[in-house]
């Protein structure tokens, strides 16, 4: 094994039963090297997979999967995969591991042309990064970003984020780096090579792609390995240079599987082309028949786009020795496939190349209508493009400005943080918990007094605590709640407040991240309008996870007066109406904001109603359901 393919595992991979360590160490070399016996060894390992599972050995699998589906363009399993991987590591707090989880997460959603969740799940795993992160992990973000950028059309962009990336991999050591770290490499020297030729920076284009034969034959990478060959090869034939293309050409070949028919058949096109440049034309239609032989069941539109540029090869070798006839039936043939491809430009081409031949044959009123057909094609082929590169640029806007909307949104949450954290407390509550503590100080229950003044004390540093968090675990929150309320329990309502406070079934409290000071002002709505003009009375707090989305349903129910005569009595209090309604408006404001910023649909996500009119009036009190956004911590 070449360095440490498993280094994310941390060393206790070894609690795992022996052969099954033995295959995952396997598996995550084989997924580099050779995808025939590595699917073997994934599906062995897959048999073998428990929820008792040792995580490491879930990780190995669930990341090696992905890679795999991901490599053969099996993109849903790919995408279930990486998330079962996150899943773990979020569980082990790896910030590293995470941020390299996001990152290859990424990949496949570029692979799909998701630019959107690209560039979320990009942003995701620069959260993880800290000043101490391995300069190659920085990297392997950087050459996503690249190609996130190289397929927007942003070309400064890429290149900056592709140069970013090389110049983090420079201080990688052959002998400690591991096989993923060198397929990073292929990427970013591809992706250079991509990018200049883009550029029509040939002679740079070249030297991109030949850099990143020596890495795939030295560490026997196999991903891509047969598309790198023929991008060398590709930039070879540009700068005339037959010799080194023939050698790549024929080097796809030996490496291709069966299952890269694209790959092979651009492969034997290009030696035929390059065979028909040195005179011979029987090796030519030899090497454009096997190229033909790998559609012989065609399926999808590029499989006939391809076989159409076969016929269109055929054609130009008929050309070439003057056989008119089987030129015309091979263009024709080319035509009649390429109907059923998406290639305008190549259908164009054909068109184009009719009419000349039957200008040639002196059949001018034929020529006249394929030269229409070519001057057609072409003209849509331009839309195309142009649609096409509109709808890039729309994209990289849209882009840019959820970047900014985002960016204010943030601004927004944190102004009204710091507003809401002094709408918090009522001031009624802190002057009345003051004085109750003043008074069993007064009475002599000095070991009263100090046990709730410390429990105070304890809540009002949570609450400053606050002001410097966006998000807490659940659990947290449940624990502020639980203070504020036993507080008002013995001080305000002499034990005659009696709550109850119940946690989502099944959920683990601490991975549950909430925002800060949500909850607290409709607890003490229910508090100052339900329970305090009785004396007493019940209070519940339930949290329930949504089925839909990733959203905490917190639902706040009291046996007081009711909504509806709450409102009555809210009048007679103008001054701490003034400041409910400042508080309750903020929280609002900020609930939506933060749902906005999580991508939830609009909506209301308070709903406050009277209990009398849900029950038709066999109960009293309010309900309030809350909708809160489950977020990630920073």
């Amino acid at each position: 094994m070449h360095g440490s393919e498993t280094a994310v595992m941390s060393g206790k991979i070894s609690e795992a039963p022996p052969l099954l360590r033995f295959q995952c160490e396997q598996l995550s070399r084989l997924s580099f090297t050779d995808f025939e016996q590595a699917w073997e060894m994934l599906n062995e390992i897959s048999a073998q997979i428990t929820p008792q599972s040792p995580f490491e050995i879930r990780l190995a699998y669930h990341q090696n999967a992905s890679f795999l589906n991901n490599q053969r363009h099996q993109y849903e399993p790919a995408l279930e995969h990486a998330k079962q991987a996150i899943a773990i590591l979020e569980s082990l707090a790896k910030a590293d591991s995470l941020a390299e989880a996001w990152a290859d997460l990424a990949a496949i959603h570029l692979n799909r042309r998701d630019w959107r969740a690209a560039e979320k799940t990009l942003d995701r795993a620069r959260k993880y990064l800290n000043k101490n992160a391995p300069p190659h992990l920085r990297a392997h973000i950087a050459c996503r970003e690249g190609f996130l950028q190289l397929h927007l059309g942003n070309q400064r962009q890429a290149l900056d984020a592709l140069m970013e990336a090389q110049r983090g991999m420079l201080r990688l050591d052959e002998d400690k780096g591991t096989l993923k770290d060198f397929y990073i490499q292929t990427l970013i020297f591809s992706g250079l090579g991509d990018l200049h030729e883009h550029l029509d920076e040939k002679a740079k284009s070249l030297e991109a792609y030949r850099r990143v034969l020596p890495i795939v034959e030295r560490h026997g990478l196999q991903p891509r390995l047969a598309w790198h060959y023929l991008n060398a090869g590709r930039a070879a034939m540009a700068q005339q240079d037959v010799g080194q293309a023939k050698a790549c050409f024929e080097k796809v070949l030996e490496v291709a599987s069966e299952g890269e028919k694209e790959v092979r058949t651009h492969a034997l096109g290009n030696l035929g082309i390059l065979a028909l440049l040195n005179d011979d034309v029987k090796q030519a239609e030899a090497l454009f028949d096997l190229a033909a032989e790998q559609y012989e069941t065609p399926l999808k539109p590029a499989d006939f786009t391809n076989l159409s540029k076969i016929e269109s090869w055929r054609a130009g070798l008929f050309s070439q020795i003057n056989d008119l006839e089987k030129a015309e039936e091979s263009l024709k043939n080319s035509w009649e496939m390429g109907q059923k491809g998406q290639d305008l430009y190549h259908l164009s081409q054909i068109a184009q190349n009719l009419a000349a031949l039957r200008s040639q044959k002196e059949d001018y009123e034929e020529a006249y209508e394929w030269q229409r057909k070519a001057t057609d094609l072409s003209a849509k082929h331009f839309h195309q493009l142009r649609d096409r590169e509109r709808e890039e640029i729309e994209a990289r806007h849209q882009l840019e400005r959820n970047r900014q909307e985002a960016q204010m949104a943030k601004l927004r949450v944190a102004s009204l943080q710091l507003r809401a954290l002094r709408a918090q407390m009522n001031p009624h509550f802190m002057f009345n918990a003051l004085n109750a503590i003043q008074g069993l100080i007064t009475s002599g229950r000095n070991n009263e007094a100090e046990s709730y003044l410390a429990k105070f004390a304890k809540m009002m540093r949570h609450t400053l605590e606050y002001s410097d968090l966006e998000v807490v675990a659940l659990e947290q929150e449940i624990e502020f709640l639980d203070r504020y309320l036993d507080i008002n329990r013995k001080l305000r309502f002499r034990d005659r407040l009696f709550y109850q406070i119940i946690p989502p079934a099944g959920a683990d409290m601490t991975d549950l991240q909430v925002p800060t000071m949500i909850l607290q002002p409709f607890v003490e709505n229910a508090i100052e309008h339900g329970l305090r003009p009785r004396q007493e009375g019940n209070l519940r707090i339930e949290f329930q996870l949504a089925e839909y989305g990733n959203i905490l349903r917190c639902l706040i129910e009291d046996d007081g007066v009711g909504y509806n005569k709450g409102k009555e009595k809210q009048k007679e209090g103008a001054a701490f109406q003034s400041h409910r309604s400042r508080g309750m408006d903020i929280t609002r404001e900020r609930l939506s904001l933060l749902h906005q910023l999580q991508k939830h649909e609009s909506g209301d996500f308070i709903r406050i109603s009277d209990l009398g009119d849900l029950t038709s009036g066999e109960r009293t009190g309010t309900r309030v359901e809350v909708l809160l956004p489950l977020l990630e911590s920073d």
